[in-house]
Parts: C-alpha cells; sequence; structure tokens
C-alpha cells in the first residue's frame, strides 16, 4: 500500500524563527503574549497533560512533545508537563491532570456516562483510526466470509466493528472473536484469521516485514466515527479559558511545524525517543505519524480547521454507543464537547491566531 501524501490542513501560520540547525525556536518575546493574558495562563500554575500511549509518534502526542521543546507552551506563559498516561478520564476528572489525549469521541461520552467531570476540547481526525486487518490470499474476500473464523481484538470488541458487520447483514455473533496483545504476528502465523488493528500501526508494521494485508475500514462501509480527541477537566477548563485556548494554539502551531519539512519531523521524533522508557524505533514511527497526518488531513470537513469538532461530528459515535448499550444514558453531544476553546484560536478565514491575543 502506497502511503496518501500529506496535504497540511489550511493553517496559515506565522513562520518560527529558529536559530543553529533551524529546529530550536527562538526565545519567546514579549511581543507573543499580552502581559494580561500571560498573567491569567501563569494563575493556575503547573498544567499537566496525559499522553493517550506513551510517547508515540500519533497526532494529539507529537505535537505536544514538540510545542514543549520548541518552547512555545513557554511563550504563552503555560507551565506545562508531559506525563505518559494510563488512566487518563479519571485523573483528569479529578483534577489530577488537567489535560490528556484519549482515543476519541466515544471515549469521552463512556467516561462522561460513567460520572467523569470532562470535557472534549479538540478532535484530530473525522474518520475512524480502527479497521480489521486480513492477510491477502486468506479467501476472507467479503464481510461474509469473516463467519466462522476467528479475529482478534484489543480490550474490548469496537462498536465500529460490530456495525461494520451488523449493517451489512452479518451477524457479529457468528464471528469468533478473542482478545489479543498488540503483536501483529498472530496474523501473519495464522493464530488468527482477522485482527483488530490501528490503521497506523499493525497494518503498517505488517507490510515493512513484506506481508500484503487486506484492510477492513469501517468507513468504507458507512460507519463514521472519529479518532484522538483531547480533554480538559471541565471546571478548569471553565476557569481557566485562556490556557485551554493557548495548549490548542501552541500544540498545533508544532504540528504545522513538524509538518514543514522532514528534518522537523525528524527531530520531534527524536525528541519522543529521548523521552521514552522503552525501545523506539524512529523509521516505524515517522510512518506512524504520516499516516495519521494524512488520515487527519484527508477527512477534515470542508470550512473547519485542525483540531475544530461539531455535534454532526459526534453524534454517529453517540447513537453507536446508545445502539450497543455502551452507556446508561443517551449521551449529550452538546455537553461533552465544547467548540469554544478551538475555535477562539482562529480567525474567520480559518488561520491560526498567533501571536496569542
Amino acid at each position: 500500500m502506497t502511503l496518501p501524501s500529506f496535504q497540511m490542513p489550511q493553517l496559515s501560520l506565522l513562520a518560527l524563527t529558529v536559530a543553529g540547525a533551524g529546529l530550536s525556536p527562538a526565545l519567546a518575546s514579549a511581543q507573543d503574549i499580552s502581559p494580561e493574558r500571560c498573567a491569567l495562563n501563569k494563575a493556575p500554575g503547573e498544567v499537566i497533560f496525559l499522553t493517550s500511549f506513551a510517547y508515540a509518534a500519533s497526532t494529539g502526542i507529537l505535537d505536544i512533545v514538540a510545542a514543549k521543546e520548541l518552547g512555545l507552551y513557554d511563550a504563552l506563559c503555560i507551565d506545562l508537563t508531559i506525563q505518559p498516561g494510563g488512566t487518563n478520564i479519571q485523573l483528569v476528572s479529578a483534577n489530577t491532570a488537567q489535560l490528556a489525549g484519549i482515543g476519541g469521541p466515544s471515549d469521552t461520552m463512556v467516561g462522561i456516562d460513567n460520572g467523569a467531570e470532562i470535557v472534549g476540547i479538540a478532535t484530530y481526525g473525522n474518520v475512524g483510526a480502527i479497521e480489521v486487518i486480513t492477510m491477502a490470499g486468506s479467501g476472507i474476500e467479503t464481510l461474509a466470509d469473516f463467519v466462522g473464523k476467528t479475529v482478534g481484538y484489543k480490550g474490548a470488541v469496537a462498536p465500529q466493528f460490530s456495525a461494520m458487520f451488523l449493517d451489512n447483514g452479518i451477524d457479529p455473533e457468528t464471528i469468533n472473536w478473542v482478545s489479543v496483545g498488540f503483536d501483529p504476528s498472530i496474523l501473519s502465523n495464522g493464530q488468527v484469521q482477522g485482527l483488530g488493528a490501528y490503521k497506523s500501526n499493525e497494518p503498517r508494521a505488517l507490510e515493512a516485514q513484506g506481508f500484503e494485508v487486506t484492510e477492513w475500514d469501517p468507513n468504507a462501509f458507512g460507519i463514521q466515527s472519529n479518532f484522538n480527541t483531547q480533554i480538559a477537566n471541565i471546571a478548569f477548563a471553565e476557569a481557566n479559558p485562556t490556557v485551554i485556548e493557548d495548549f490548542l494554539r501552541a500544540t498545533f502551531k508544532a504540528y504545522a511545524w513538524m509538518n514543514e519539512s522532514p528534518d522537523n519531523l525528524d527531530q520531534a521524533l527524536q525528541w519522543a525517543a529521548e523521552l521514552s522508557t522503552a525501545g523506539y524505533d524512529i523509521d516505524t514511527s515517522r510512518v506512524r505519524y504520516n499516516t495519521e497526518v494524512a488520515l487527519v488531513a484527508d477527512s477534515l470537513p470542508a470550512g473547519m480547521a485542525l483540531g475544530q469538532q461539531s455535534v454532526a461530528q459526534w453524534q454517529p459515535e453517540a447513537d453507536m454507543l446508545e445502539r450497543f448499550g455502551l452507556v446508561q444514558n443517551k449521551p449529550d453531544v452538546a455537553t461533552a464537547m465544547s467548540t469554544v476553546y478551538v475555535d477562539a484560536i482562529y480567525d474567520d478565514a480559518g488561520a491560526l491566531i498567533w501571536p496569542a491575543p
């Protein structure tokens, strides 16, 4: 499979001033933020952001690592600490951490259904990040061919998978679902005939090993979902709106910087590797990041900029959660997410506002 080339979302960003090798920004100056806004951003003190999966090369993680290293949070007077996450929803709900990345709108709404005091503040991808993969030549050529086959899943069978089969006339109960780990070799060695996967991870890893895979994307079968949502503690966000706005502002500026050149991306990957306590494969991580960036760019709704979200985008996932009994109460999308913070960082033409007001 040839990865789609990245096309930058329409964010008209000012060029970063860089020094030395062109990979480190100049120190922030007073003109980057007004004294009044700087004081507001400094008021809460340390702000903790929890990553969704260690320091993986994922949108919503790598751009935050880059923004931190580039000094962009400091430039906007935000004392941001990045920590690898775990129980992100619970920690943000308790205000132990103020910000975090999670899988997407569904995770946000399930958390709220369980009583979490959180709100979605931005969403990167307007297409699903997960799919089912099979080996090419496996004999699985239609969704009906999954009947009686063993398919691995992680954590729980994703409602997107159940909906993909049900809406195309296949009872998911006729598939032998088994819980598996993250090693995709269980597919290539025949332990399972199908595997729930992240589009940017397992299929790319198998392709790198020379295997040909077939990808069964729920979106291609009419199942709409999104990926990589940033959440905030709702009380913290309401009390510190400029912190939320400028966190997103600095993050998206770094996102654009990374995508300006391969050298910039490689520098960001190196920063993430230095933070990682486990092995960090730069080449694999580069493929993962570029895959996600292409997904984000290709799914960006007309008239919207990076991170912007809407009730219409989230509603299909809310309906799916209710359909499969994954929530006790009907999700209220309008309160589960807020457009206020991310909309505030763009001008009427969709350009990122920098310097901060």
